[in-house]
């Protein structure tokens, strides 16, 4: 932690010199009262583009006042403050209505949870993400290269995109030329450090024998470890034999590098615009030895627009992208989980330390022969190389000199993505230390391996995906009050990979008209048909349909030059979507598989192989439906207050599931599927957002929050005699288990109580309560204890600016919703590591105080039901980013050649406040550091100019 703050306070000390240099020459000449810094006039494009200007959802723009449906966005160069390799963990807390939830943020990796509000279903709740219009790769973008990111929430803003937009459609625009302003040059490069925002805590090896020897006595065993032993252990007397090792500090080191350079180029002329970009991501892991984890990725794109005549121009867009990895042979998530899972004392690092493979002998035990050191110098290594080709061409068509307000536009595309692992998997021999025999001691080989000269293919995989699209519209005005805007939308798209024989085939095309009158009254509809080769039957389509309407309130005459109510606008829309992102090929057949063999003839010798069924059926399967309502407003205060308030109610039908429920257990598994389950979800979304000048001083604030919860309508379950064991009518995501009354005190208790069937109990275990009072605590007397699923997402951002300093706050959190204790940091038993919670495991003398089971060398298996003793509220908040800038004065840049400079300090992850009592693991994925990659807290300093 000390190498961690001296980073921070160079990085900061480095930028503060730097602007106070400059604040004198600043202080020399004379500054505009209204000149802002480039982080001001980014943060103020964000604010305004929700308040005014055009949806462009594209098949078709549609003006803020007249769009009933709900949208909302930011644009690429606002999620430049943070110092993420993956796109998706930028948007956090950024857009209303978007859950983002973080994963851990292994380099090249770490795609975040994404939901369009909240959860509908207990799986497959991705929303469909579309750039520049395909349903392709997104999450390698550089936000330097995006235009801006819109997130589509109601039926009518949705329907349009097909039968995979239930789930919320998330719009990523890039960017492109810009004739009215010549040719701009922009660029910039940071470099910055890594470290876990978790640092999870084992015990040392004197620290755990105590406590394994309570175990032992616990279990009514002796003691294992002896007092001699122990200080062995404390004092690193026989390290051999004695070893205290702390495996983590041994194997990670405090913090990795990070890096990011990029190159834009943006302009053109009136015949033709152009924008290209050239953009460099490099990452490392935290292995302190042997094969070290790195990630590179460079982008790179072209889109240019060439106008052929005054109604046709043609549209070309190029991107690749290519991804370099290098790691030990171990995957990550075996790496971290051995680190945690290995006791202090398991086996020394090195027997005898040498200076190469020939001479180091490697330690190791019965119960974990791998050596870490082993694992990470002569396990073998992985390189992978991923290359990504994206191509759309496309023309634009208007037609208003021969048809007044009628326009068209048409795309194709073609996409390949390659990956291609290979590497080297090696061995190495290990050795356990046995009690010596007079001075020397004894090994035994618990682990053999031998040395690899080739490097072998791992793995590959190829992708490919075609796609076609088009649109036709008439937007006309009659009379200035008449506005009709209709627009016609096809859409087809083929993928397939080399892992699978399938080419997958979604297409749609439909009808939108929207009628605006007198500028005031809207009204809309749409009417959409899907297809899918998901199904084969006669349900293949589905009708689709949704409404809208809006009012302008504020332009009637009663809410006229009104000064403080200066806009409001009420909207509401429904509609009727399909879904089928859950569906399986071939679910309407019987499919039948090779299981086993017979066997015939005289001595049985004649095999034949059997086939039985391993799929039933279902002809009539159709596609799920979303049955979508939202009621909304928009309204200013006082111009410089802008606000916007939703509630929603979606209801998700004929969810497909497998039906082996319906069946008894001697009908066999893998039933067909049937449409049966069905959820409700409702939720209310606010987001409110101020911008204010004052004199040199600019202040923006934007803030929004969602709450939602899905719960089940109609489920397949067992009918159960007891009530609370049923799921209807319960939040899906639910934990069901057995609510806890504390510990047993003595035997007399355990005697006393209610019989428990989750095997041996005794003084120390946990005790459950008899919800049915039947007198025996079983399968029967669970019941809903919570939720993991997040009730509540909110996201602030603060921007103020002085002159042409600026600073920048984004935080963002989630509540609601409850965390399972049940990883191994938490439950221990046999001869597992122990965390430091053991530290509050129950003994007679510590009875009333204690905080976990007592600890025993068995199997705990009653003290880890799924119960509410394992489960604590989840509610965090997190200062996702912040950034510190400060951009060069005009009169300056026009001595300077016209290069504009903008200097930053920006951190990532920096503080998190939150309910979970253990402030070693990270709040929001408390496995990340113990069992997978965690999540990374950064600083960077970073240079950026444009001319």
């Amino acid at each position: 932690m000390k190498y961690n703050k001296k980073i921070y306070t160079i990085a900061l000390a480095s930028l503060f010199t730097f602007m106070v240099g400059n604040v004198n020459a600043q202080d020399e000449i004379e500054i505009p009262v209204r000149e802002t810094s480039n982080a001001t006039e980014r943060f103020k494009k964000t604010i305004n583009s929700g308040v005014t200007g055009e949806i462009d959802n594209t098949f078709r723009k549609v003006s803020k006042d007249r769009f009933v449906g709900v949208a909302n966005g930011i644009h690429g160069d606002d999620l430049s403050t943070a110092n993420e390799m993956n796109l998706s963990n930028t948007l956090q807390g950024r857009i209303l209505g978007l859950q983002v939830i973080t994963n851990a943020n292994t380099p090249g990796g770490g795609g975040a949870s994404i939901y369009v509000r909240g959860k509908d279903r207990n799986d497959s709740n991705s929303p469909l993400f579309l750039v520049d219009g395909i349903d392709r790769p997104w999450q390698d973008l550089n936000p330097e290269e995006i235009d801006q990111v819109v997130v589509l929430r109601d039926a009518t803003a949705k329907i349009l995109y097909g039968s995979r937009a239930a789930n919320g459609v998330v719009l990523i625009t890039t960017k492109r030329g810009n004739a009215s302003t010549g040719l701009h040059i922009s660029g910039g490069f940071e470099f910055g450090m890594k470290t876990p925002t978790s640092t999870p805590e084992f015990l040392g090896a004197d620290e755990y024998a105590q406590y394994y020897n309570q175990a032992r006595l616990n279990d009514g065993l002796p003691t294992y470890y002896s007092d001699q032993q122990i200080s062995a252990y404390r004092n690193g007397s026989d390290p051999l034999l004695h070893p205290n090792n702390d495996y983590r500090s041994f194997a990670l080191k405090e913090s990795a590098t990070y890096q990011k350079g990029y190159l834009n180029f943006q302009g053109g002329t009136q015949k033709t615009k152009f924008f290209a970009h050239l953009g460099y991501t490099g990452d490392g892991g935290l292995e302190a030895l042997g094969y070290q984890t790195t990630y590179e990725r460079f982008n790179m794109r072209a889109n240019v627009d060439i106008e052929l005549s005054k109604w046709a121009t043609l549209k070309t867009d190029v991107a690749g992208r290519a991804e370099f990895r290098n790691k030990p042979a171990i995957s990550t998530a075996d790496f971290y989980t051995d680190l945690s899972a290995t006791r202090a004392n398991e086996y020394p690092i090195f027997i005898q330390e040498g200076t190469n493979r020939e001479n180091t002998i490697l330690g190791g035990s019965l119960n974990h022969p791998k050596n870490i050191y082993g694992e990470l110098n002569y396990g073998g290594y992985d390189i992978q190389n991923d290359k990504n080709i994206q191509t759309r061409m496309g023309f634009e068509f208007d037609f208003d000199d021969y048809v007044k307000g009628l326009s068209a536009d048409v795309y194709a595309s073609m996409d390949y993505n390659s990956m291609f692992r290979y590497g080297k998997n090696e061995g190495y021999n290990s050795y356990a230390v046995v009690m010596p025999q007079g001075d020397d001691y004894k090994y035994q080989l618990v682990n053999s391996g031998l040395k690899s000269d080739d490097q072998v293919r791992k793995a590959s995989s190829d992708y490919y995906s075609n796609a076609f699209y088009g649109s036709i519209n008439y937007d006309r005005t009659f009379n200035e009050i008449h506005q009709l805007l209709v627009t016609g939308v096809g859409y087809v798209q083929s993928t397939s990979d080399s892992q699978s024989f399938q080419v997958h085939k979604h297409l749609h095309s439909g009808l939108t008209a929207n009628y605006m009158l007198n500028n005031k009254y809207v009204v809309e509809g749409s009417s959409v048909i899907v297809a899918s080769n998901t199904l084969q039957n006669h349900n293949q389509s589905m009708w689709t349909y949704a409404g809208g309407l809006g009012w302008i309130v504020s332009k009637e005459n009663f809410l006229k030059n009104n000064d403080v109510l200066t806009y409001l606008k009420l909207k509401g829309s429904a509609g009727v979507l399909a879904h089928n992102n859950s569906l399986n090929y071939y679910s309407e057949i019987l499919r039948y598989g090779e299981s086993g063999d017979a066997r015939f003839g005289p001595t049985n010798n004649n095999r034949y192989p059997v086939w039985v069924p391993q799929a039933y059926g279902n002809e009539d399967l159709e596609y799920e439906k979303s049955v979508e309502l939202n009621l909304g407003t928009e309204l200013a205060l006082f111009r410089n207050i802008y606000m916007e308030a939703n509630v929603f109610r979606n209801a998700r039908k004929d969810m497909p599931v497998y039906m082996n429920d319906f069946y008894p257990d001697y009908m066999g598994g893998n039933q067909m599927m049937m449409n049966y389950n069905s959820t409700l979800s409702n939720g209310l979304e606010v987001m409110v957002s101020y911008m204010k000048q004052l004199g040199h001083w600019h202040l923006g604030v934007s803030g929004n929050f969602m709450y939602q919860q899905t719960k089940w309508d109609d489920v397949l379950e067992f009918k159960y005699d007891e009530n609370y064991l049923s799921q209807k009518g319960m939040p899906i995501g639910n934990i069901y288990g057995y609510r806890n009354l504390g510990f047993f005190q003595n035997a007399q208790d355990v005697e006393s109580s209610t019989h428990q069937t989750f095997g041996p109990l005794r003084p120390g275990d946990i005790k459950y309560r008899d919800l049915n009072n039947d007198g025996v605590i079983d399968e029967d007397d669970k019941e809903f204890l919570g939720t993991t699923d997040p009730t509540m997402t909110f996201g602030i951002q603060l921007n103020i600016g002085y002159k042409n300093f600026n600073l920048f706050v984004h935080g963002t959190g989630l509540a609601g919703h409850y965390l399972n204790n049940s990883s191994m940091y938490y439950q221990f038993d046999g001869l597992m590591n122990y965390s430091e919670i053991a530290r509050g495991a129950w003994t007679e003398a510590t009875a009333n105080e204690a905080t976990y089971p007592a600890l025993t060398t068995g199997q705990s298996t009653n003290n880890f039901q799924n119960s509410d003793f394992w489960l604590e509220k989840g509610n965090f908040f997190r200062i996702k980013s912040v950034e510190l800038s400060y951009t060069m004065p005009k009169k300056i840049v026009k001595k300077m050649a016209g290069i504009e400079s903008t200097f930053t300090l920006r951190g990532n992850n920096l503080f998190e406040f939150t309910s979970i009592k253990n402030k070693n693991l990270d709040p929001e994925r408390p496995n990340t550091g113990v069992t997978n990659f965690p999540i990374m807290r950064s600083v960077t300093l970073g240079a950026h100019f444009k001319f």
